[in-house]
């Protein structure tokens, strides 16, 4: 009879620990993914400053100050590829149109 009960309670014991266990390890995870997600939330917020960044630094006057600043003629782009009419899209047209500096 004494052998029944420790058994038992030995058994519920190791049932016990493997609860803990997964418990645990489910913690563990709800961590892991926490974490993952705050570093994806940084790298998107570091994106986002990156774009500003390079929008801010893009603008047309600063662009015209650099190509002046090469002292070169220059050709402005005529249109662009997004502007071109539906059949000139995908043909060579397209392709050729490039800034180009002389002189």
């Amino acid at each position: 009879m004494f052998a029944k009960v420790a058994a038992i309670v030995v058994g519920i014991g190791i049932l016990a620990c493997g609860v803990l266990v997964q418990r645990q390890q489910r913690y563990e995870l709800a961590r892991d993914i926490s974490r993952a997600h705050w570093r994806m939330l940084e790298q998107e917020r570091t994106l986002w400053s990156l774009r500003a960044e390079i929008a801010r630094r893009t603008r047309p006057e600063e662009l015209r100050t650099a190509v002046h600043r090469l002292d070169r003629r220059w050709r402005a782009i005529p249109y662009r590829i997004e502007e071109l009419p539906l059949p000139m899209r995908g043909t060579e047209a397209d392709r050729s149109t490039r800034v180009e500096f002389g002189g």
